[in-house]
């Protein structure tokens, strides 16, 4: 019996070093911006990411972008469809309530969000000049396009220029500020950005040409 129980005293003895040793961690499954950016792959798939905010049902894959253009003799509903979201604007009354005006403020940071990453971390990849810049001239497109809508609908806009918490709640900026930032976007996106038509994805005339709607909107047409 005394053996006994002076073998359930060392295995007791035993399970209490063994859970004092320190373990050494080597987190291979965890990314983060700062480790996961390396290769043309991962710069690739982190621009697709970005798209897909846009894309998604509710952000601008169905009329939320369209918000802007509600209100004025452009676009307009039949009071018979299921438009109810879109009524509200063609009556000047849009609020924080209406699913497709909040769509129109959730999508875009969604795809700012990420084209931040992208932009904070691109140059380090490990691929050729000319591939890292078209991947970044996208998200400074994506984002210069994004704060064109959302300035035109909002106004005054956190002015989010690299990669923060999900959590944190930056302050507003003026208008100026957030077109003015809008042109810079389009400008750097305009010098990275190819000549080469592709399908879905936007060139240096895509930047010209936004520019200029941009310039035409300061000026009140």
């Amino acid at each position: 019996m005394k053996t006994k129980y002076s073998l359930l005293l060392a295995l007791f003895a035993l399970i209490v070093i063994s859970g004092c040793v320190k373990l050494s961690e080597d987190p291979k499954a965890t990314l983060t911006p700062g480790t996961y950016f390396k290769t043309q792959s991962d710069l690739d798939a982190s621009v697709n990411a970005m798209y897909i905010q846009l894309a998604r049902d509710g952000a601008w894959g169905f009329t939320s972008k369209e918000t802007s253009y509600f209100g004025s003799d452009d676009l307009t509903t039949d009071p018979g469809l299921n438009k109810a979201d879109m009524r509200d604007f063609d009556r000047l009354s849009g609020n924080s309530a209406n699913q497709s005006m909040l769509a129109e403020w959730q999508g875009p940071w969604a795809a700012i969000y990420q084209a931040n990453n992208v932009i904070a971390n691109y140059a380090k990849v490990n691929s050729t000049d000319a591939l890292k810049n078209e991947s970044a001239g996208q998200c400074y497109f994506v984002r210069g396009l994004c704060y064109y809508y959302m300035v035109r609908t909002f106004g005054a806009l956190p002015l989010v220029l690299t990669p923060i918490s999900l959590d944190a709640r930056p302050p507003r900026a003026d208008v100026a500020s957030v077109y003015a930032s809008i042109i810079s976007d389009l400008k750097t996106a305009k010098s990275l950005l190819s000549n080469t038509p592709s399908s879905g994805r936007p060139t240096s005339y895509s930047a010209s040409a936004c520019l200029a709607d941009v310039y035409l909107t300061m000026a009140g047409h």
